[in-house]
């Protein structure tokens, strides 16, 4: 699905004034990591990210559109992003982006985690409300856990997190993290489950059948950890 994004020239209300469209939200993220760690520094310098939709630039440094063609930058997304400059001042209309409703990966934020082919169907850990329940992790369409989802690197709060990046899933209440273990189940551990990407989100998660208790349902499935799993989702 498209992205859509502003930037607005720092030192004008008039002119210098753009709107980004994003072959997806992954790749509006993906132009940030680049542009924001670049090493050509009139652009990392220039370039301020507000929030997801919006952007600000010092075109006396660096305009944020030419990061598409010097190299260095972000010359890799060239097929994936355009830039349209919009009118300035002085009565003429200003183009709305549509809205769009989404939760902004910051690391360290916490966040619900659903399914995204069926939204009301959430990561849940009953760990949370019965002392003696399993740590196993489950899916439930009626029950949910928030979870902080933040970049496995110290240091590193308040970075936007990309697909490549290593991430830590955990309960703060708990002091668990997830956990994978040998046969693939989702748990909460102590330690956190090594070289798990935030990628793994979309293709490395999976539900197990539905989970009885004395011949009655108890709407939850185990969450397993597979190469062939699901899209999921930050909520």
């Amino acid at each position: 699905m498209l992205h859509y994004a502003y930037v607005k020239n720092i030192n004008s209300n008039s002119t210098y004034r753009y709107a980004i469209v994003f072959a997806s939200r992954a790749v509006a993220d993906e132009w940030w990591h680049a542009v924001s760690t670049s090493a050509i520094v009139k652009f990392s310098d220039s370039i301020r990210r507000v929030n997801a939709q919006f952007y600000t630039h010092d075109v006396g440094q660096a305009n944020a559109a030419d990061s598409l063609t010097v190299n260095g930058v972000a010359t890799q997304f060239l097929g994936k992003v355009f830039f349209t400059l919009l009118d300035d001042l002085g009565g003429r209309q200003l183009s709305i982006i549509p809205p769009l409703h989404f939760a902004d990966h910051i690391s360290e934020n916490s966040f619900y985690i659903r399914s995204k082919v069926s939204p009301y169907e959430y990561w849940y850990c009953p760990l949370l409300s019965n002392s003696n329940a399993t740590n196993l992790v489950y899916v439930s369409r009626t029950e949910r856990t928030r979870f902080r989802v933040c970049l496995a690197e110290k240091g590193t709060a308040g970075t936007v997190m990309i697909g490549s990046d290593e991430i830590v899933i955990t309960v703060p209440s708990l002091s668990r993290s997830i956990d994978v273990t040998d046969s693939g189940q989702v748990i909460l551990a102590t330690a956190p489950q090594s070289g798990l990407k935030f990628s793994d989100l979309l293709s490395k998660f999976t539900v197990g059948p539905t989970v009885y208790k004395d011949g009655q349902s108890l709407d939850t499935r185990e969450l397993l950890y597979t190469d062939d799993g699901e899209k999921w989702e930050l909520a």
